[in-house]
């Protein structure tokens, strides 16, 4: 069921709108729109590698082979790791959003 849906997924992409190339368009709010998008890329790409990490959780847990058991669990290793540098990647995007958010209106932006 999961491979169908996943061969059925499409991804959007969502165009810039209009305003972002317009010449009073602030560079803070253009830096934000990027941020945002690598957020949203980020975010899929977890999901997507997560799904993978369940696939082979569950074949490890099902296959009587000890050869093909040792195989997949240096697949799962690889990625875990994969999702630790997507989780690093996302929480180095949240500080960037942050200091671009600082910059712009001068306080933080968990200062409310």
């Amino acid at each position: 069921m999961i491979k169908k849906l996943n061969r059925d997924r499409f991804e959007r992409k969502k165009p810039l709108p209009k305003w972002y190339f317009e010449e009073d368009t602030k560079d803070y709010t253009r830096i934000f729109m990027q941020l945002f998008d690598i957020e949203m890329e980020l975010r899929g790409l977890r999901d997507r590698i997560w799904i993978q990490a369940l696939r082979t959780r569950y074949a490890i847990a099902h296959t009587k082979s000890f050869h093909i058991k040792t195989k997949l669990k240096f697949q799962e290793k690889i990625i875990l790791q994969h999702i630790n540098d997507i989780e690093r990647l996302q929480e180095e995007n949240k500080q960037a959003r942050n200091k671009n958010y600082e910059r712009e209106y001068g306080h933080d932006l968990n200062f409310f």
